[in-house]
Parts: C-alpha cells; structure tokens; sequence
C-alpha cells in the first residue's frame, strides 16, 4: 500500500498561527474549517486551494488521533509562557506528529546538513523517493515542504539552487524543549532513542537544545533505561 503524503501546498508559518489562535478559541473542526476559511481568502482567492491549506493546517492542530490529542494539549498550555517566535516549536512537532513524510523530509535535510554545509532540492529528493515512492507527488510535496522550510525561517538560499540552515533556534523555555523532544520521539518510527542522540536527531535540525541528562531524567514523559553494559536509551513513559 502507498503512503499518503498528505502535504500538497506550500503552509505559511502564519496560517498555523491562526490556527493555533482559532484552535484556543473553539475545538469545533466545523467552526475552526470556516474561521480558516475566512483568514486565509485574501492569500488564498482559489476555493480548491484554499481548502487544501486549510486541511494541511487542521490535521496539525485540530485533527488529532486521541493518541495524540495530550501531546496537543500540552502544547496549547505552553502557549502563555512562549513568545510568538517560539511557536514554531509547537508547528514543528505536530507538524511531524500529523504527518511521517514531514518528518521524513526533515531528517533527510538534517542528515544532509550533518556531511555538508549546504544542498539542493534534488538532493532531497533523492533520498525520499526510494523511501516514499517515485510519484510526481513526492517530488511536488518534497518542493512544497522545503518552500515552507525557506518561508518558516529555518532554511536560506546564499546562492541559486543551494540551501543553507539559518541560525539555529534557542529558547529559555525549558518545558518547551523537552515538550518538542517528546513530540519528535512520539513521531519517530523507533520505539527508543539512544540518550547520546536526542540532542542530535536530524529531524530537529533548525533547533538548539540546551537540556542536560538531569532534565530528561526528571521530565515525567521521557524515561531512560540502560540497554547493555553502557548505552542509555530513551523512551516515551507509559
């Protein structure tokens, strides 16, 4: 069976704002789509088009599994104590949660970062076909989701056809770091992470943690447990 890409428009970081502000008003997914709806007519004048962008954004923070729907919800109670810059920690991690092919798309581009300071589209995809197909809509999405990247702040093009990490994203915000952890594991397919690398997942790669052992250890999502002689794991607290 073939994967559901899910993501067929390029998402402005500000139309998940709204919608992350529509969201603290009602939960209602029938009022939340017309709200949507409304915001997003003068960016989107085309009825088709508009309703894509607006599902794109309502899977990310209203259509949530009930699995899913506590790791929201801390999020929207984060809310208060973050700035507006912040929120894309938040967009980050449902945005992965809501969608495998984001996050698969994420790691590639961290994982290319990791061997060199810059890389193309194509390079990209590349790596996501044999993972997701070689179907028009991959390429597209892979398109659309590194033209959403570039507009979000965390890429930049310093030459034509070559893209670059912008300065990594900090935060004072404690809670908000081990709540992005938490999602970014809850969305990997591993059931556990080694502890020496969930600072270093590449799907988390325009972010810059400064949590230490101690602060995982006493987050009451994550647990650590020894595998073997000396290799700490994390996992996600039943």
């Amino acid at each position: 069976m073939r994967k559901v890409v899910g993501i067929s428009q390029k998402t402005r970081r500000a139309w998940l704002d709204a919608g992350l502000d529509l969201l603290v008003q009602t939960t209602n997914e029938a009022e939340l789509r017309e709200l949507l709806d409304k915001y997003l007519i003068d960016d989107l004048p085309g009825k088709e088009s508009r309703a894509k962008s607006a599902g794109i954004v309502l899977r990310i923070w209203s259509s949530i599994p009930p699995k899913r729907v506590s790791i929201r919800d801390r999020a929207l109670a984060l809310l208060p104590q973050i700035s507006g810059q912040e929120r894309i920690w938040l967009h980050w991690g449902m945005a992965a949660l809501a969608y495998p092919f984001f996050r698969d798309t994420a790691e590639v581009v961290g994982r290319l970062l990791w061997l060199q300071d810059s890389f193309t589209t194509k390079q990209v995809q590349n790596r996501i076909v044999p993972v997701w197909g070689d179907r028009t809509t991959v390429t597209e999405a892979t398109q659309k989701l590194i033209t959403s990247f570039i507009e979000w702040g965390v890429l930049h093009s310093s030459r034509p056809g070559h893209l670059e990490p912008s300065e990594r994203l900090r935060t004072d915000n404690e809670e908000l770091e081990l709540w992005l952890l938490h999602a970014l594991l809850a969305a990997n397919p591993a059931d556990e992470i080694e502890l020496n690398q969930l600072w270093r997942l590449p799907e988390s790669f325009p972010f810059c943690y400064s949590l230490s052992v101690a602060d995982i250890r006493g987050c009451g999502d994550l647990e650590i447990h020894r595998q073997g002689f000396d290799m700490n794991m994390v996992v996600i607290r039943k």
